[in-house]
């Protein structure tokens, strides 16, 4: 008895090696729009990371104005009608 031997014709075989490269070319284009998906979404962190930073350096900049000895007096003569001594608070009288 003779072995039977599967001959695969050429066609089949150019199929087959045309079906696999087109399943890769399908894997490539699919990682490459996620990395365009992570690219985008990377620049958008970043943006929001540089603006919650400038808002915390202003944030900072505030907490110590609001120490300094000129943003007390400020608020003291603003808020409370506080004046030094020898000032002269003058009222207007509004009609």
């Amino acid at each position: 008895m003779k072995k039977r031997r599967y001959v695969v014709k050429f066609r089949v075989k150019s199929i087959l090696v045309l079906l696999f490269l087109v399943y890769l070319l399908g894997i490539f284009a699919k990682q490459e729009m996620l990395l365009r998906e992570q690219y985008v979404e990377t620049r958008e962190l970043e943006r929001q990371i540089d603006y919650i930073r400038q808002e915390n350096n202003d944030l900072v900049r505030q907490i110590q104005y609001s120490e300094s000895e000129e943003y007390i007096e400020r608020v003291a003569r603003e808020n409370l009608g506080w004046v030094k001594e020898g000032e002269r608070i003058l009222i207007e009288d509004k009609k």
